[in-house]
């Protein structure tokens, strides 16, 4: 069990702060994210690069780290990711970066065919990986009106425009604006039309769906942080097309994603410090230098990769007056932050069989249709009305295959929700406000949890915590999920300098904000970054395989079939 976290040696004990940090490193990434962990895997395979990951928090991994409470293992991002299999996707770039980055040895489990579940309601509806399984199930169900089949063929269409979005991250910074956004405009025309229409009007307007299908087809609107009627349809197409090859879980849990990646970059002579946390960037003569740590230890190297988010690296790390000459500060006076969540993590100290699909409740209350998504959704962050949230639910435990070898004889539960950012900032100075809304929130998230999941009723929960906010940065601006806000002006007015070239000679960004938020999101921004790095724009697409040899064996691990259907 050496390979995955375990109840006796969960990350807390795995991971320890350095004794000393390498001399002279190639490149110093701040940040251990997956976006940092997965360019340093790429440098040190591809270039033979030593890399000095700077981690502040305690554990690597960003989203993929797991929160370890009262003796459980809760992920703090990772719940879900699509198309992580090459055999069933040959073309599937993100599962092709995972697999080099991690040396060919992490696993993933692929969860049931109908993964994901939505209540509109107490009516839940399936959604398969596939169009087609969809288009025949959703046939069969009284949905009113609606082009099924056009839905699909437009989400081909702008998921293939996505391309030539990717292809001006690449331009340098020679390159003038103009042509960098006539580019785009020629490029991805029909990304860029999607960016500006909401997804509500495609669907209703366009698709000629009715109020109920078009309500089920908005199911996934947490996990671009915006409501229908405001988040662009792009961004819906681009998170729903990518499990159209399955959805898939790590083996192990997310904590396993670090400890495959890590070897890697330590086997060219690199290193991944935690408890290491970075205070500046040093910029001389508009050229990163090095970065300052809080202990106040200066280190230098060539190339400074700041995996840290956009805000933190042009408003916290760099001297103000450089973020301020190179037109930094000037980008966040509009862009905003993604909304934080609130979680309840429950765990029972014995085993409950319970699904592998996640359930999405869509927001209800008496006043409303069920199918008013966002009208359900601004009626909850309005009048803090739990009992009727919208709600992500899922279990980790019944998710990982290794969970019973790993955990044994324990079962774990969350409930995810996004918060209103006024919450979170009276949280801060109103300790009464405060309890009140977590005692609120966390009676509903039970209830919910016991009705979405009726195996759980009569199993009194041995171990509950709210946490508010939840995120996998500690230190993200308002406690953010999705870095920047997924809104069409950081696509469209902001995507020029939202990249991993900065305007900072030797310095460059990775992870959510420099390219798309999301697990493949990050692993393909990946690839983009280190093209842009080292010019090698072909490596984007690449197909190559890992020569890493690890010193431990690749975990055997049984098969694990996509399962029954589900009972709706």
């Amino acid at each position: 069990m050496t390979n995955f976290l375990t109840e006796q040696r969960p990350a807390s004990v795995r991971y320890r702060p350095p004794t000393r940090l390498i001399d002279n490193p190639d490149c110093i990434v701040i940040g251990s994210g997956l976006g940092g962990l997965a360019l340093a895997s790429t440098l040190a395979q591809k270039r033979g690069m030593r890399v000095l990951v700077l981690e502040g928090g305690p554990t690597p991994g960003g989203a993929t780290h797991v929160h370890e409470i009262g003796g459980y293992e809760f992920p703090a991002g990772l719940h879900s990711v699509g198309d992580m299999d090459v055999k069933a996707n040959p073309s599937a770039v993100n599962a092709w970066a995972a697999d080099f980055v991690s040396g060919n040895q992490l696993l993933w489990a692929r969860m049931p065919e109908d993964h994901e579940y939505a209540y509109l309601g107490d009516e839940a509806f399936p959604w398969y990986s596939t169009a087609e399984e969809n288009i025949e199930h959703f046939s069969t169900r009284d949905l009113g009106a609606g082009n099924l089949r056009g839905y699909f063929d437009l989400e081909n269409k702008v998921q293939a425009g996505g391309l030539g979005w990717a292809m001006t991250k690449l331009l340098p910074n020679a390159v003038p604006l103009a042509v960098r956004e006539l580019t785009y405009k020629l490029m991805a025309p029909t990304f860029r039309k999607y960016l500006k229409r909401d997804t509500h009007s495609v669907l209703r307007h366009e698709l000629g769906m009715s109020e109920k299908m078009a309500g089920l087809f908005e199911y996934m609107y947490g996990n671009y942080g915006r409501t229908p009627d405001e988040a662009p349809f792009t961004m819906h197409a681009a998170v729903m097309y990518h499990y159209r090859h399955g959805a898939y879980f790590p083996v192990g849990g997310p904590g396993s994603v670090a400890i495959q990646i890590i070897p890697v970059i330590e086997a060219a002579g690199g290193q991944v410090a935690v408890s290491t946390r970075v205070k500046q960037i040093v910029v001389e003569g508009d050229k990163a230098v090095g970065v300052r740590l809080e202990s106040g230890e200066e280190i230098r190297s060539k190339l400074v990769v700041s995996d840290a988010s956009a805000y933190t690296t042009f408003m916290e790390l760099l001297p103000r007056d450089v973020a301020e000459r190179h037109d930094y500060v000037n980008g966040f006076k509009t862009l905003k932050s993604s909304p934080a969540h609130i979680t309840l993590m429950a765990g029972w100290n014995h085993h409950i069989e319970l699904p592998r699909h996640i359930v999405w409740q869509m927001p209800h209350y008496p006043e409303l249709s069920s199918s008013d998504v966002s009208g359900g959704d601004r009626l909850y962050k309005t009048q803090m009305r739990f009992e009727g949230m919208p709600a992500y639910l899922m279990s980790p435990s019944a998710r990982d295959p290794m969970h019973a070898q790993r955990y044994p004889n324990k079962t774990t539960m969350m409930l995810l929700v996004e918060s209103n950012p006024a919450w979170l900032e009276r949280c801060t100075t109103d300790a009464q406000f405060r309890a009140e809304l977590e005692g609120r929130f966390k009676e509903a998230a039970l209830n919910i949890m016991c009705e979405r999941f009726p195996a759980l009723k009569g199993h009194a929960p041995s171990m509950t915590h709210v946490q508010f906010p939840m995120g996998c940065n500690p230190w993200a601006r308002s406690g953010g999920s999705y870095g920047v806000e997924p809104s069409p002006a950081r696509f469209l007015e902001h995507t020029h300098w939202l990249r991993p070239r900065t305007t900072i000679e030797n310095l460059y960004l990775v992870g959510q904000d420099a390219f798309m938020p999301g697990i493949a999101g990050v692993l393909i921004g990946s690839r983009v970054a280190y093209a842009c790095i080292t010019g090698d724009w072909f490596y984007i697409l690449s197909q190559e395989r890992s020569q890493f040899v690890p010193q431990l064996p690749k975990p055997v691990v049984a098969p694990v079939e996509a399962g029954p259907r589900q009972v709706a």
